[in-house]
């Protein structure tokens, strides 16, 4: 299987990871540094094995969706096999509240200096993301100076109302959508994201510009529905097929 690690990890899934001048990727998660070449490295360590979705069969998912239509086929192709990680809870929703109207250099950046500022370090010049305890004490003004602008009340008001993302596993996805949209700069692409990348809902499909491009490009005539039932993978394909040039 042509596993594209690089999308996986680097294309706008998570902020974690980052590759050396080696192709070693390296992540401080679950108390941890990780570092892993390729997914064989993955395979043999429980959490990740959970973390990049191991048990799911995706040469049968990308198979079906490359065999949906022309465009499909051409973003699977030129992309390569990715994933949908499975990531912490709390570190994906504030990671994608970070996302909001930002770009992935500038959002690994704001996630590496609440690390630096909030969490701990677990290896030498490598620090944990914080938990919703540790930034407790934060305040609007430190948030800001860390560069998240806008986005700092936002994620004041995430450290609040962490105890909501304890409660989304049980909910149907429309529910659970209206859930995390009860924390305050949540929005539908927002919860959409976290849903898929945390609570693994394989159906969400989240709507940035790129998408909106896509759909209005190659799909006027049509809603995620058309790509049950792996809708949020084949966003991931078309999310990084556009990006790449398509």
């Amino acid at each position: 299987m042509n596993e594209n690690l690089r999308e996986t990890l680097l294309g706008g899934q998570s902020f974690s990871w980052r590759e050396d001048e080696n192709g070693l990727f390296s992540a401080v998660l679950n108390e941890k540094l990780y570092t892993i070449r390729g997914l064989e490295d993955a395979a043999s360590d429980p959490f990740l094995y959970d973390y990049f979705d191991l048990g799911y069969d995706y040469e049968k998912a990308r198979e079906a969706i490359a065999s949906k239509d022309d465009i499909l086929h051409q973003a699977v192709e030129s992309t390569g096999t990715i994933r949908l990680l499975k990531q912490d809870h709390w570190i994906a929703t504030i990671s994608f509240i970070l996302s909001q109207n930002n770009n992935i250099k500038r959002i690994t950046g704001l996630y590496n200096r609440l690390s630096k500022r909030y969490g701990h370090e677990v290896a030498p010049g490598r620090y944990s993301f914080p938990t919703a305890e540790e930034m407790k004490g934060a305040s609007e003004a430190e948030l800001r100076a860390l560069g998240t602008g806008f986005r700092a009340p936002f994620i004041l008001d995430a450290i609040e109302k962490k105890d909501i993302l304890s409660e989304i596993d049980p909910l149907p996805f429309d529910d659970a959508m209206a859930k995390l949209q009860t924390i305050k700069g949540i929005g539908p692409k927002v919860a959409s994201c976290i849903l898929i990348f945390s609570y693994q809902r394989r159906e969400g499909f989240p709507m940035d510009v790129w998408m909106k491009k896509v759909m209005k490009e190659y799909y006027p005539d049509k809603d995620p529905s058309y790509f049950h039932p792996y809708e949020a993978l084949s966003q991931q394909y078309l999310f990084s097929w556009i990006r790449a040039g398509s």
